[in-house]
């Protein structure tokens, strides 16, 4: 037995002239996935198809209609990007800029007013949800997320260039002043490494789950670390050094042991 298969292979015609000035083309011809295009520049320009219909007139700074059949919604353009109004189940947009920009669908959410002075972006999905707040660009900065799966939110606050504080899923906290470049590069493992330790003031962190937390001023000018078992103190980059532990107490001075007192020492009295 010998299987035949068959391909339907759409016919083509297209036409041009002085192009990319003017041309005109026909796709598909003979099957349901057929397309029809022309443009003369800068007077009009449509294409049609069975998803999807474009026409515009007076290019780039002319009138665009669009209908996208497949993605449920109508759009119209004047000198796109600047003026730009949409509705439909597939995407619903209001922008006349620099006035105003509102913009939504399934998953996602934008606004901005008076660009760039207020910036608002959002999305979300079955298991994370994600917002940012932003004036002025960069000026300030707050973006929150939420990890429905493991009910967890973070959140980083920043206000360039003077500090960024954040809290991340498991509960740690982290302050930085200054902040350079934090706001312009959230979450870039890279800068917080490398860069940031140069700029970086006063630097304080905190895990809750631990108990563990430290400061620093100064590029370590001053510094404390502390667990809940153990507290360790610096002045003038550890030339000067205290430590407590369960067991005691001892100082440093310029990496010379002080002596100090055990545990015992410290009890009173019988």
């Amino acid at each position: 037995m010998i299987d035949v298969c068959y391909e339907l292979v759409g016919g083509h015609d297209k036409l041009f002239a002085l192009w990319p000035l003017f041309f005109r083309q026909r796709t598909g011809l003979g099957t349901t996935n057929w397309a029809r295009a022309e443009t003369l520049i800068p007077f009009y320009s449509y294409q049609h198809s069975p998803a999807r219909s474009s026409e515009s007139f007076l290019w780039p700074f002319g009138l665009t209609h669009i209908i996208e059949r497949e993605k449920k919604y109508e759009e119209w353009q004047l000198a796109y990007p600047l003026v730009v109004f949409a509705h439909g189940q597939g995407k619903t947009v209001r922008r006349v800029w620099p006035f105003f920009s509102q913009a939504h669908n399934a998953r996602q959410t934008s606004a901005w007013y008076a660009w760039p002075v207020y910036k608002y972006n959002a999305f979300q999905s079955d298991t994370f949800q994600r917002e940012r707040t932003r004036l002025l660009l960069f000026l300030y900065s707050d973006t929150r997320a939420t990890n429905k799966e493991l009910a967890a939110s973070q959140r980083q606050v920043d206000l360039w260039p003077l500090f960024t504080a954040r809290r991340d899923f498991e509960g740690k906290r982290r302050l930085q002043v200054l902040s350079l470049v934090e706001p312009i590069l959230p979450n870039n493992r890279g800068v917080e490494n490398n860069l940031s330790p140069l700029w970086s003031l006063w630097r304080a962190e905190q895990n809750p789950k631990t108990g563990a937390s430290s400061q620093s001023l100064l590029w370590n000018l001053y510094r404390r670390d502390a667990t809940p078992a153990v507290k360790k103190c610096s002045l003038l980059f550890a030339l000067v050094q205290y430590q407590s532990r369960p067991e005691g107490r001892r100082w440093r001075l310029f990496f010379i042991p002080l002596g100090g007192r055990k545990a015992g020492d410290l009890a009173p009295a019988p």
